[in-house]
């Protein structure tokens, strides 16, 4: 019995060890759980997508829709020069004649008795039968025929009176001016901004209604007493036209001309070329032929006609 029982409890322990051993291990998982785990490789998370960037914020770009302009609205009134409109565009070929007339204030027009300075640079020239008479240094008169008005610097400006009402012409600027047949007719022969301006404040322009306009190279200003026809638009004088406008109820109207073709026909251009011996007449003549050229260059030379 004795070696029995020194066998059983031999063979007891280990197991009991074992199983102490587990119950250590067992409540210590139950107490700390942070052990590390012994296991693995394993294959790393996936990485999120990255986010994509906001798409850009298109602003939309504004549709201009222009004003529609008909023939009425600027029938009895002066534009502003409403700027250069291509030829197959809505607006007709006589929209184009409003580019050489703007209407400008009675206060811009030089008055007469505050016209002072050197008076040697201003130069007209007239045809014979032509009836003008010099009123003072700065001021003459037509009565009727042609003159060509050139003023040069240091001169300023020269005014000319009309039966319908003066002309003006500042530094550095030529026009021709007609008086036939009770027609006036002003041409800018080379006269940059507003150194051509019409005062028109006699006869049919008369009254509170009176045009003070500014005309631009290239462009010829005409005025009449009667309602102004085809033939006083469009006369046979051998200057080349094209793009006619008539305003203020018809007696005013602008067209465009050649000027190139002015300094050919002109009866008071070409008495100018040949009594061009002096210094002043070959700069006049100069001038013009540079405006001529320049004209031609920007404008283009299709669609002058003679009259006929």
């Amino acid at each position: 019995m004795g070696n029995k029982t020194r066998s059983d409890l031999g063979r007891a322990i280990p197991a009991m060890l074992l199983i102490l051993v587990a119950a250590i291990f067992l409540a210590a998982a139950f107490l700390n759980p942070r052990f590390a785990v012994l296991a693995g490789p394993y294959d790393p998370p996936p990485m999120p997508e990255p986010t994509p960037p906001p798409a850009p914020v298109v602003i939309p770009t504004p549709v201009f829709t222009p004003p529609v302009v008909v023939p009425t609205d600027v029938e009895s009134t002066l534009p502003t020069f409403p700027g250069n409109y291509p030829a197959n565009s809505a607006f007709t070929q006589s929209f184009l004649a409003l580019n050489g007339i703007q209407q400008v204030s009675d206060s811009s027009f030089p008055k007469e008795s505050e016209l002072q300075g050197s008076t040697t640079g201003i130069a007209v020239k007239k045809t014979k039968g032509t009836v003008y008479n010099q009123i003072n240094d700065f001021v003459g008169r037509l009565e009727k025929g042609e003159i060509l008005v050139s003023v040069k610097k240091p001169s300023k400006t020269a005014i000319i009176q009309t039966v319908y009402g003066n002309i003006a012409c500042s530094a550095n600027g030529d026009m021709l001016i007609k008086l036939v047949d009770g027609v006036l007719r002003v041409m800018n022969m080379d006269g940059r901004g507003q150194t051509i301006m019409a005062q028109l404040d006699k006869g049919p322009f008369a009254g509170p209604a009176d045009p003070t306009v500014a005309v631009a190279p290239g462009f010829e200003l005409v005025a009449g007493d009667d309602k102004l026809t085809r033939t006083d638009m469009r006369p046979r004088d051998g200057i080349k036209r094209r793009h006619y406008k008539l305003l203020e109820n018809g007696h005013m109207g602008i067209c465009e001309f050649s000027v190139e073709s002015a300094l050919s026909a002109s009866d008071v251009i070409a008495e100018l070329r040949q009594s061009a011996s002096g210094t002043k007449e070959r700069r006049i003549l100069g001038d013009m032929s540079k405006m001529a050229a320049v004209l031609n260059h920007m404008n283009g030379t299709q669609g002058f006609k003679v009259g006929e």
